[in-house]
């Protein structure tokens, strides 16, 4: 299973009905946002286990891309589940799992991580880009010489 599959809405979905089904229960056909609002509310066990597996499992890999990527001013996290966690993704096991990185723990530490809350952040993101004196003129007349 990829980090991808597994760190997505659909994926926080077929990790819940894989705890239903190591309980032998069968599927609940959830979707994300209401396995996170009862895991916030603590009202259903399985939902609970699943976003409490989410976000330690999200901090590893976040914590590779770091190291991979050298990403020293900070790791930004976007899309739709954790912006909505608030606090619990606070409290959650995300920042220790980020640092549990064994002699890179120290290096971790020092690396912030942000929530992206934006509204079409990416699209936002893009079109600084596109503004950006590199894009600009990339195809220039000067530089086709």
């Amino acid at each position: 299973v990829s980090a991808e599959r597994v760190l997505s809405g659909p994926g926080l979905v077929i990790l819940h009905d894989a705890l239903r089904a190591l309980a032998g229960q069968p599927a609940a056909s959830l979707p994300s946002t209401e396995i996170s609002a009862r895991a916030i509310a603590n009202t259903y066990p399985c939902c609970s286990e699943a976003l409490h597996l989410f976000c330690p499992l999200l901090g590893t890999v976040a914590a590779d891309l770091a190291l991979t990527l050298g990403a020293r001013g900070g790791i930004y996290l976007g899309g739709g589940i954790v912006a909505q966690l608030g606090d619990f993704f606070v409290r959650s096991a995300f920042r220790p799992r980020f640092e549990d990185k064994g002699r890179f723990s120290a290096y971790l530490a020092q690396i912030p991580t942000f929530i992206i809350d934006a509204p079409y952040a990416a699209l936002s993101g893009a079109a600084i880009a596109l503004e950006s004196p590199l894009c600009i003129g990339y195809e220039s007349t000067e530089r086709a010489q």
